[in-house]
């Protein structure tokens, strides 16, 4: 099934001044990396002049965050609409999951690559207070599931980056070269029930999660016969 997209904020061809430069750096990075372009290129490909450059950013590193945050916008939102395509949490996540083990091979893997090796902290700290932590989407599902019922009450938060970062320990290490068990979905299917099913188990193998054994108890043989 076709995942939602939303538009790209960034401005379309044929945008003046500042939405232009942007569509051309983004074009620029992706084809040749971060590193490897120059801002007279960009301005060149852009059709403005160094001057024009400057006025709307500061260097390059300032447009390559201004082109990331219109990346992690679109990405905010395109994870909006998959949650919202599921029924429940656990199918939400498990999209959510598959969603983002596509990243790992697209535009936004790229130019995530790039802006973890050359953008500076303080690059780093504007894009999370302008476009949030990118679990975002996964914390409302678990917040909103609590609400329903559906899970007990823990900390959103903490579950949310417990389920992100279990997400993207494998879509790196799949993208490393590491041994690949399981195609995208099954993986997601296997990830989303370790946060919420736990993996302990009984004695008849199936798995438990409880207010009565999250402190790590172990259940008795009585206990799995009530």
């Amino acid at each position: 099934m076709a995942l939602p997209r939303t538009e790209s904020p960034v401005p379309p061809a044929g945008a003046r001044g500042r939405g232009r430069i942007l569509r051309a750096a983004r074009t620029l990075f992706m084809g040749q990396g971060y590193a490897s372009v120059s801002m007279q290129q960009i301005a060149d490909a852009a059709g403005v002049n160094k001057a024009t450059l400057y006025h709307h950013f500061r260097d390059k590193e300032d447009l390559f965050v201004s082109v990331m945050e219109a990346e992690f916008t679109r990405l905010a939102a395109d994870l909006q609409a998959v949650a919202a395509s599921g029924d429940g949490v656990r199918e939400q996540l498990q999209r959510i999951a598959v969603h983002l083990f596509a990243l790992r091979q697209s535009d936004f893997g790229r130019l995530s690559a790039d802006m973890h090796e050359h953008v500076s902290e303080r690059g780093r700290d504007y894009l999370r207070e302008r476009c949030g932590v990118p679990w975002g989407a996964i914390r409302a599902a678990i917040a909103a599931a609590i609400d329903r019922g559906e899970v007990r009450d823990v900390d959103p938060e903490l579950a949310a980056r417990v389920f992100f970062a279990m997400v993207g320990s494998q879509a790196w290490w799949t993208k490393s070269g590491g041994e690949r068990q399981e195609p995208d979905a099954a993986l997601a299917a296997t990830l989303t029930g370790l946060l919420l099913d736990g993996i302990g188990a009984n004695r008849k193998g199936q798995l438990l999660i409880s207010d009565d054994n999250v402190e790590g108890t172990v259940p008795t043989e009585s206990d799995s016969k009530r």
